[in-house]
């Protein structure tokens, strides 16, 4: 019989605002890189409220406090999200349409995956991955970045949750579930899979409930047939643009999907002080625009010549540093409204940047037993991620849903003032700006389509 072992991340993602977020400037340091002395990044400072700061120019304003804790911005000084840019760069590159990753929602269940596995298997998913050579530096990471993302606010929804389902005839070791309850928040439950309408309906009702509605049917009947393990990380946040769009605002104008292709869309339109900088390396305008709270914040990507999206993707793993540029001025910001659900298979991509030996009948997955026989030994079958987003006056929704399945071995500063008219294919990616972990990334190439797809061949 044909078992199957799924992880998948179920994330809808709303803007949204923040609260205090006090993290251990031990965990800064060891975690996401920064050192004593060291400017700190300033979306991982947190509680930076000791005293006002004074320009030195009496008559100079002062950058609004509750709209960014300093006037100085730099990007993480860690290459931690080294997996993520190759990833978007690799989708990217496969066509011209919009696409949606979620890289944080594959990289946390690949790290759950990843505890269950040993040897190569291990080896290959924490390479690729990026992960630190101590399991307990990677452990701890991510339970901060989960706790990151559980702080509770008045200003915004994030509902977060976890869980592993296991099929009766599998036995977690005590020690994988351990891991997976102390570090990644995950709770272990029990399903019996041989009864899958039951099963599929239970799986689909807790997913539905986190994501309030945004994925309402992630399995059938068919999928958990044969599973023997399903790996869940669910995410849902919604909240609002720190300086909104005016519903009123909103035109009909112009989106150059070519230059011989044009197409009649909703425009909205805001006047206010954003994190901005012209790009030489890249010949585009990156624009940062915050979600209430400061907590998350969308970054937009927008090419100065139609066809010039490709230069950005080439060097797309060199565009935190071009975010040190990052300056507050006074900008006039044109963006189309824009919604598209994308699904991704993923499972091609990892073999092409070298997680292997999890597809074949070598894999190593020891922290789920199930039995000492071949045939009850499991492998990756597939990666697939569903995702969606939507962006309008008030705010934006992502979401985003990644399976990973396995099968047994033998069966399957100064005013200044700019302009940024998002009416070309741009690039965009969400942050969490405490951690800088990448939530989506993506590309808008036509906001008038509803759904996209890729797979590599």
């Amino acid at each position: 019989m044909t078992s199957r072992y799924f992880v998948f991340f179920a994330a809808c993602f709303a803007l949204v605002a923040s609260s205090d977020l006090a993290i251990d400037s031990q965990v800064l340091q060891d975690v996401f890189g920064y050192r004593p002395g060291q400017a700190a990044p300033v979306a991982a400072a947190s509680n930076i409220q000791a005293s006002a700061v004074k320009p030195a120019d009496e008559n100079a304003t002062l950058v609004d406090l509750d709209y960014w804790d300093s006037d100085i911005f730099s990007p993480a000084p860690a290459d931690y999200d080294k997996f993520d840019w190759t990833l978007t760069k690799r989708v990217a590159s496969s066509s011209d349409q919009n696409f949606l990753l979620s890289p944080l929602g594959l990289k946390l269940a690949l790290a759950i995956l990843t505890e269950a596995a040993t040897g190569v298997t291990q080896n290959e998913l924490s390479s690729v991955l990026g992960f630190d050579l101590d399991r307990n530096l990677v452990r701890r990471k991510f339970s901060t970045i989960i706790e990151s993302l559980q702080k509770e606010s008045p200003q915004y929804i994030l509902n977060l949750g976890s869980r592993i389902y296991i099929a009766n005839s599998a036995q977690p070791r005590q020690r994988f579930a351990a891991i997976a309850q102390e570090f990644y928040k995950t709770e272990l439950k029990t399903v019996n899979f041989l009864e899958p309408a039951v099963a599929a309906k239970d799986i689909n009702t807790w997913v539905s409930n986190i994501t309030q509605g945004r994925i309402p049917t992630l399995v059938d009947e068919d999928d958990v047939t044969g599973m023997v393990v399903l790996v869940l990380n669910t995410l849902y946040f919604k909240g609002s643009w720190r300086h909104q769009f005016a519903p009123n605002a909103t035109k009909n104008g112009q989106f150059y999907v070519t230059d011989k292709v044009q197409k009649t869309i909703p425009f909205m339109n805001v006047n206010d002080k954003f994190y901005y900088t012209e790009s030489a390396k890249y010949d585009a305008k990156v624009l940062r625009m915050p979600y209430m709270g400061n907590k998350y914040a969308m970054y937009i990507i927008v090419p100065n010549s139609l066809m010039g999206l490709p230069r950005v993707l080439t060097d797309l793993s060199d565009l935190r540093q071009e975010l040190n540029n990052l300056r507050e001025y006074l900008v006039d910001v044109t963006l189309p409204k824009f919604k598209f659900d994308y699904t991704s298979q993923l499972d091609g991509v990892l073999r092409e940047l070298g997680v292997r030996a999890a597809f074949e009948d070598t894999a190593s997955f020891p922290g789920i037993a199930r039995g000492q026989l071949l045939d009850q030994r499991l492998k990756v079958s597939k990666v697939l991620q569903r995702s969606g987003i939507e962006v309008n006056e008030l705010g934006s929704v992502a979401y985003s849903a990644t399976e990973i399945s396995l099968v047994n071995k033998f069966g399957e500063d100064t005013e200044a003032y700019a302009e940024v008219v998002a009416n070309k294919p741009f690039l965009f990616f969400i942050q969490d700006e405490a951690t800088r972990q990448l939530l989506f990334t993506g590309r808008v190439a036509d906001p008038s389509l509803a759904d996209g797809a890729f797979k590599l061949n």
